[in-house]
């Protein structure tokens, strides 16, 4: 996604939400490169701007109402570790297993989401790429059974 065009995803957003998801988007660029970035239009989450690996989203972050953003972390979700680490400091943001939400970017306990997406996002990679692997391994294996 370029700049112009996640711009042009802001437009009909309140001026919190445009701040926060202006800086989401600068974290998880600037703590989790190689990742591709693009709006969701399945059915989860449609509308939402993913940040995936092999078509595997890992973070979300959208608008919650009309005032609110909201951030989804698979890394936190799929962590003990990271949720024990930071379980109390998101407690009073999170709605869900893997999601915050707030009104101003700069509520956020700031170093817990780098953490998070700094130590995250590779075991995320490496699951997914793994996962990928197996399952072309699969295909191969049943493509050269003998019919």
């Amino acid at each position: 996604m370029t700049d112009d065009e996640f711009e042009q995803y802001l437009v009909d957003f309140s001026h919190d939400q445009v701040a926060s998801l202006r800086n989401l988007r600068d974290l998880i660029n600037q703590n989790a490169e190689g990742l591709e970035e693009f709006v969701n239009t399945g059915r989860w989450l449609n509308g939402f701007v993913f940040y995936a690996a092999f078509g595997q989203m890992i973070y979300a972050i959208g608008p919650k109402g009309k005032v609110k953003t909201t951030f989804h972390m698979m890394p936190y979700y799929g962590s003990p570790t990271l949720q024990a680490r930071h379980g109390d400091t998101l407690s009073r943001f999170l709605t869900g297993r893997s999601c915050i939400a707030f009104r101003n970017y700069l509520e956020l306990p700031l170093d817990a989401l780098t953490d998070i997406i700094l130590r995250g996002t590779p075991v995320m990679v490496e699951m997914m790429e793994a996962r990928g692997h197996a399952e072309r391994t699969r295909r191969t294996r049943s493509q050269q059974k003998p019919t």
